[in-house]
């Protein structure tokens, strides 16, 4: 079980004027947006306590990237689907790192899943 951070600089809920400062700041991150994904991320870049990290600025929209978000993170591997659990303030205050947690899903499996169901994935 992972611990809850004691470090004001990684947070959990980011105030909607602070995204929106770094959204009005933020150029599309090319790579994301040629590969159709959210956010671009090594899957394999882990932090102490074992989730996927990346920064903001790899991101195609910051918006889309807020603590809580579901995203679609790629890499020269794949895509994944991970959960947006926070943004660390430590190193920077206008390209925070994303902390991730990878889901141990793809896109196309959920896809496939809600085919199966009859539900629409929207």
């Amino acid at each position: 079980m992972r611990a809850p951070w004691d470090k004001p600089w990684h947070v959990g809920e980011v105030d909607p004027a602070v995204v929106e400062r770094l959204a009005i700041a933020h150029a599309p991150y090319q790579e994301a947006v040629e590969m159709g994904v959210d956010i671009i991320s090594d899957p394999h870049a882990e932090d102490d306590d074992g989730y996927n990290w990346t920064v903001l600025s790899r991101a195609r929209d910051v918006h889309d990237v807020a603590p809580g978000s579901t995203v679609v993170m790629g890499s020269v591997i794949g895509s994944y689907l991970a959960k947006v659990v926070a943004w660390d303030f430590e190193v920077s205050g206008t390209d925070p790192i994303v902390v991730l947690d990878l889901l141990p899903v793809t896109p196309r499996s959920v896809a496939d899943a809600l085919a199966r169901a009859g539900s629409p994935a929207a």
